[in-house]
C-alpha cells in the first residue's frame, strides 16, 4: 500500500498553509504516539496506537484501537471505509481524505488543529487564585489553621473525655448490659486512637475509659489486672526475684492499638535476651542457656521418680541412665508393630499400626489413653475356663475379676451340666441341668467351686493372664495378689506446648521410634535433633520458623514440683 501523507505545518502570511508531503509504503498505516507508528503524532491526548488505515478494494479503511472512537463527518465510529472529501477528527488532529495521485493508493492531509498549549493556558488563567482574592493574609491563614488544629485535635477530645460518664466498679458484662450516657462529642476522642483495637479487646473498644482511666497517662498494670487477675509471673518470684516483673508495666510488652500484631510479643530476641545468659542472671536456675531453637538444649521429660510416688524427676533424653516410663505395664512396641502382623484368636494375622491403639484427642494436642476394650480385647482374651468360653473376666479391678471367677464357678456348680472329664469334678456339678440337688450335694458342689476358683485365680488363667501385661504384686497367699497401679503419663513436657494436629502430614514413626522399642519403660519422645530437622529459629531459611513462644507460654501458674494431676497421670 502506497499513501501520500500531507502534513499541514502552519499558516503563512498570505493566509495559506505550509505543507510537507511524504510518501509512505506499508501494509498497515499506523497513527499514534508510539515510535513504531508510520505517522508519529506527539500530542499526549493521542494513544500510542490510535488509528490504523488499510487499503481495501472499496477504498481506504479506518479502524480505531480497542476502546477508542473517531468522528467521521461528525459521526462517532470505530471503523469505516472513507472516500475523498471525508473529514476525520482524531483528538486534536483533523484528517481530510484527498484525491490520490495516479501512482498512489490513497492520500490524506493532517492538521494539528487544536494544540494542547492553548487549552492549558486558558485553564491556568481561569484557575489562578491569588492571595488577595481570599480576603486573608498568609499570617491570618496560619492562625486560622492553628486554631482549627487545636480545636479538633485537643479541644474536642478533651471535652469528650471529661464530659462522658465513666463506669465505676462495674464488671465487664454489666458494662455491656448498661448503656453509658454520652455527650454530644462523646466520640471525639477517637481522633487520638493511633490504630485499631485487637480482636480480644474489640468488644469494649468504644469505651476508652475502660482502660484509660487517667488522661495523658499510660494504662496502669492495676487496670489490666482487673480482668487478667489469673496472669501469673514469669518465674517463681521467691526463687528468682529478677523475673518477678514487679517493676514492669503490662503495656511495656503488650502493645494495644496495633491490631493483633503486637498485643503479645513473639520475638525470639525478647526471650533470649535473658535466657542466653540465664546462669549469670539467675545462678540458682536449673535451666540451660539457649539462644534460639537451632541451639535448643535436649528435651528433659518430666516423669515420676518411681512407680506410685509423687515427686517428679526431669531427665534428658539420651542421658545414661535416661528417663523411664513408670507405667507398671509390660509391653513391647517392636513385637506389636511386626510388619508381618500378629496372629489373632481367629487364626488370621493382623498388621498393627500406631493408629490401631493411639488416637489424638479432639483438639489434637495430646493422645487419648489406649483402652483395653478398644485396643487390646480383639487379640487378648480374658477367658479363664475352657469349658465355659462364654465367660471372660472383666477388665476392671482385681477384686472384681476375682469375684467374677468365684461367681462363675459357683453358678456352674449349682446349675449343673459342667462338661468336663476332670476326675476331681463331683457328680453334682456334672449332673443334668435343672436336676434337684440335696443339701449334701449343694455343699459338695460349692466346695468344688471354691477350690476351682482359687486354682484359677492363682494359676495361669487368672494371675498369669493379668501378668501378661501388668506388674503383679504378690501377697501372703497364692490368691492374695494385686495389680500395680497403672500410671499412663499423657504429658511429658508440661512446660511446653505441642499439637499433633499441626503435624498430621507426618507419620508417627517420623518422630517416634516405636518399631525399635522392646521395653514398656522406654520414653518414646523425639529428641530435639529430630525436631530440628524441620524446625529452625525465628529467622531460619528452608525450615519452619519457630520462635520461643511457639512452644512456651510466658506467664506461669505454678512453680516448684509439679503435682501428679497437673502432669496428666491417668489411671486406666
Amino acid at each position: 500500500m502506497k499513501i501520500l501523507v500531507r502534513h499541514m505545518m502552519k499558516k503563512t502570511r498570505s493566509g495559506g498553509y505550509a505543507q510537507r508531503d511524504e510518501i509512505i509504503e506499508a501494509t498497515i498505516l499506523h497513527f499514534g504516539r508510539g515510535a513504531e507508528c508510520e505517522v508519529h503524532l506527539t500530542d499526549p491526548r493521542v494513544l500510542l496506537h490510535h488509528l490504523n488505515i488499510t487499503h481495501r478494494p472499496a477504498g481506504l479503511y479506518l479502524e480505531a484501537s480497542s476502546g477508542v472512537e473517531f468522528q467521521l463527518n461528525g459521526v462517532l465510529n470505530t471503523a469505516a471505509t472513507v472516500k475523498p472529501g471525508d473529514h476525520i477528527y482524531m483528538g486534536p488532529y483533523d484528517l481530510v481524505i484527498l484525491d490520490p495521485p495516479d501512482d498512489t493508493d490513497g492520500a490524506l492531509s493532517i492538521d494539528y488543529a487544536r494544540p494542547l498549549g492553548n487549552d492549558l493556558d486558558e485553564l491556568i488563567a481561569r484557575s489562578n487564585i491569588t492571595q488577595n482574592r481570599t480576603g486573608l493574609s498568609i499570617r491570618g491563614w496560619a492562625w486560622l489553621m492553628l486554631i482549627l488544629t487545636l480545636t479538633i485535635g485537643l479541644g474536642a477530645p478533651l471535652l469528650s473525655f471529661y464530659t462522658t460518664d465513666k463506669p465505676t466498679d462495674v464488671s465487664e458484662f454489666q458494662r455491656a448490659e448498661t448503656p453509658i450516657t454520652r455527650s454530644l462529642l462523646a466520640r471525639a476522642d477517637k481522633i487520638w486512637q493511633p490504630g485499631p483495637m485487637s480482636s480480644v479487646h474489640a468488644h469494649f473498644g468504644d469505651e476508652c475509659g475502660t482502660c484509660h482511666t487517667d488522661a495523658f497517662q499510660q494504662v496502669s498494670s492495676n487496670t489490666c489486672v482487673t480482668c487478667h487477675e489469673d496472669a501469673g509471673p514469669h518465674a517463681d518470684p521467691v526463687a528468682f526475684p529478677v523475673a518477678a516483673l514487679d517493676d514492669q508495666s503490662c503495656a511495656t510488652c503488650h502493645k494495644e492499638h496495633t491490631g493483633d500484631a503486637n498485643l503479645v510479643l513473639s520475638s525470639e530476641q525478647f526471650c533470649v535476651s535473658c535466657h542466653s545468659e540465664i546462669k549469670t542472671i539467675a545462678p540458682d536456675s536449673h535451666l540451660n542457656a539457649v539462644s534460639g531453637f537451632s541451639e535448643h538444649p535436649e528435651f528433659h521429660p518430666t516423669g515420676l521418680e518411681a512407680p506410685t510416688t509423687t515427686p517428679v524427676n526431669r531427665v534428658a533424653l539420651g542421658a545414661v541412665p535416661g528417663p523411664v516410663d513408670t507405667s507398671n505395664l509390660k509391653f513391647t512396641h517392636k513385637k506389636h508393630m511386626n510388619p508381618a502382623g500378629l496372629k489373632n484368636p481367629t487364626g488370621t494375622r493382623t498388621v498393627m499400626t500406631c493408629a490401631t491403639c493411639h488416637q489424638a484427642e479432639t483438639g489434637g494436642v495430646a493422645m487419648l489413653p489406649a483402652k483395653f476394650e478398644t485396643s487390646c480385647a480383639t487379640c487378648h482374651s480374658l477367658q479363664f475356663e475352657p469349658n465355659a468360653l462364654d465367660r471372660a473376666m472383666p477388665h476392671s479391678t482385681v477384686d472384681a475379676a476375682k469375684q467374677y471367677i468365684e461367681d462363675t464357678y459357683a453358678a456352674l456348680a449349682l446349675r449343673g451340666g459342667f462338661a468336663t472329664t476332670a476326675p476331681d469334678t463331683p457328680a453334682p456339678v456334672r449332673r443334668i441341668i435343672g436336676t434337684p440337688m440335696t443339701e449334701q450335694e449343694r455343699l459338695e458342689g460349692l466346695a468344688w467351686a471354691e477350690a476351682k476358683a482359687k486354682a484359677v485365680i492363682a494359676g495361669p488363667y487368672g494371675k498369669g493372664v493379668c501378668g501378661t501385661c501388668h506388674q503383679i504384686e504378690s501377697g501372703l497367699s497364692e490368691t492374695d495378689w494385686i495389680i500395680a497401679p497403672v500410671q499412663v503419663q499423657t504429658r511429658w513436657l508440661p512446660k511446653g506446648e505441642f499439637t499433633h494436629l499441626a503435624h498430621k502430614d507426618r507419620t508417627c514413626v517420623t518422630c517416634h521410634a516405636a518399631p525399635e522399642s522392646e521395653l514398656a519403660t522406654d520414653v518414646l519422645l523425639p529428641s530435639v535433633a529430630v525436631c530440628q530437622t524441620c524446625h529452625g529459629g525465628e529467622f531460619a531459611q528452608g525450615k519452619v520458623r519457630t520462635s520461643c513462644t511457639s512452644c512456651h507460654s510466658f506467664h506461669n501458674e505454678m512453680f516448684g514440683h509439679q503435682k501428679r494431676e497437673t502432669m496428666g497421670l491417668l489411671a486406666q
